[in-house]
């Protein structure tokens, strides 16, 4: 059983609360950074009053004034929201230990290892100046998602009770604007209607991610909570007595000081995952490089070598007057690799060999390649090379055959000989780019698309597998609206 907390009006809470007269209305505007108040700005939240004067939290300024000509707009303060999400926090913590800040104004708890019934501690728990709704279930998404809206507060809800909510409650669950906006479109106006569509035909049209709500909204799947942790802090710092210019001295320091952090990580049977350095310059400059290891490191050897390799490529405007060090600490990995041999045997080389990639080409150019959730060709994502347990590959992109493809990157641009008449061109012949010739034979046509509900990113084209009659066999494929081009040959 899970259990969620929900600051209600989180935004317009945390600004008012010991400053504004609680029988005023007031909102939060959504103004962007470095731009102008106007009349079109939407509000990001408004209080209970505001509401019962007929303004809601996404009205643009000039319409919610002429609705309540006395609405109290004030600007969104993240000090006051920060604390009072830390005031959150601290409750969920006095309950149980497991405990996930789900987003900015709601946790997640898990109920699990607790043996009494929480109902009373649930209805006791209290915030000066502000409203805190709570509802339980068997997943902590759909708790989440009840305790969102007052008519379920205190409530150990199912999927059915979910229903009657709006559909802009999909918003919670990480969704794109534009998707609830579709779907929206469709007709759909609460979350049952979006319950009885059929799954298959909804990730077919929309994507994996629109499945994924709708498995949610079932409780068909139960995740993981992102446990919150208390930070601990393992920096260190050094000071030169004299400013220095050469490595060796700074690579002295930074030992000295990896000592002090590896018996730190021993005692509380931790490790290293991201090491955090910083030098300070005689100009008053400083240079900062962040670390990410190969495994978590618990040794001073583990983490001095990949440290020092970095080191070398830094160049300096000024001597340096002072070190620091922090790091990022992880559970350390277990090392069976007699039984399984999936772990890097050496993974100091490892983050060694990382680091010199990284300073030749750019740490956001290193990593693992990942293809995506649809059939584009050459998609993907890179993923940081560095703790590649995280990546998850399924192996459903894996071709079926078995004969190898050559990809062109960038594909050859050609031009094709081809018959109109049906729903694709039909081609006949290549007559420029590296594989000319009348086409004796071909498989398809094949027609991919994806993203066409978002227009910028909307792609679709037709592929072929043909033989020239020179016997090469190439990929062809007719990108929508009028280029042919060879991605690549078998």
């Amino acid at each position: 059983m899970f259990a969620a907390l929900h600051v209600a009006d989180f935004a317009v809470v945390a600004v008012t609360r010991g400053q504004v007269d609680a029988l005023c209305p007031a909102a939060v505007l959504a103004k962007p950074e470095g731009k102008e108040v106007h009349g079109k700005l939407p509000l990001l939240a408004v209080n209970r009053v505001a509401r019962g004067a007929g303004v809601m939290a996404g009205w643009p300024l000039n319409r919610a004034l002429v609705r309540c000509p006395d609405l109290r707009v004030l600007e969104r303060d993240a000090e006051a929201e920060a604390g009072l999400r830390a005031e959150l926090v601290k409750l969920a913590d006095g309950l149980v230990p497991d405990v996930e800040i789900t987003s900015a104004d709601a946790v997640v708890l898990d109920l699990a290892t607790r043996r009494r019934q929480v109902d009373e501690e649930l209805l006791a728990l209290e915030i000066d100046g502000a409203e805190i709704w709570h509802a339980r279930a068997e997943t902590p998404d759909l708790a989440y998602l009840a305790a969102r809206d007052e008519r379920l507060c205190g409530l150990v809800i199912s999927p059915e009770d979910l229903e009657p909510l709006p559909l802009d409650v999909l918003g919670a669950l990480g969704g794109r604007g534009g998707t609830v906006e579709l779907l929206g479109g469709w007709g759909l106006r609460s979350l049952g209607d979006f319950m009885r569509l059929p799954r298959q035909a909804l990730a077919e049209r929309l994507g994996p991610e629109v499945g994924r709500w709708h498995d949610l909204l079932h409780g068909r799947t139960r995740r993981l909570l992102r446990l919150h942790r208390p930070p601990e802090s393992l920096a260190g710092r050094f000071v030169f007595e004299d400013p220095v210019s050469s490595l060796e001295p700074v690579v002295f320091a930074l030992r000295r000081l990896l000592h002090a952090v590896s018996g730190r990580l021993a005692a509380r049977h931790l490790a290293a995952r991201e090491l955090e350095l910083g030098l300070e310059l005689e100009t008053s400059d400083a240079v900062r490089r962040r670390l990410r290891l190969a495994e978590p490191q618990v040794t001073v050897e583990g983490m001095l070598a990949p440290l020092q390799v970095m080191l070398e490529e830094v160049k300096l405007s000024a001597p340096v007057v002072a070190l620091e060090l922090d790091a990022v600490a992880s559970f350390a990995t277990a090392a069976q690799r007699e039984w399984f041999g999936r772990q890097l045997p050496q993974p100091e080389r490892w983050a060694e060999t990382l680091a010199k990639l990284e300073a030749m080409l750019g740490a956001d150019r290193v990593g693992i390649p990942v293809p995506p959730g649809t059939h584009e060709p050459d998609g993907f994502s890179l993923h940081p090379a560095a703790g590649a347990g995280e990546v998850a590959c399924d192996g459903s992109f894996l071709p079926a055959s078995t004969l190898p493809l050559r990809r062109f990157r960038p594909p050859r641009e050609v031009a094709v000989a081809h018959e109109e008449g049906g729903r694709f061109p039909d081609p006949l012949a290549i007559l420029t780019g590296p594989y000319p010739g009348r086409i004796t034979g071909k498989r398809g046509p094949f027609p991919v698309s994806g993203n066409w509900w978002a227009k910028e990113r909307a792609w679709q084209q037709v592929e072929w597998d043909v033989r020239v009659e020179s016997g090469s066999l190439v990929r062809l494929a007719f990108r929508v609206p009028g280029t042919w081009r060879v991605e690549g040959d078998y």
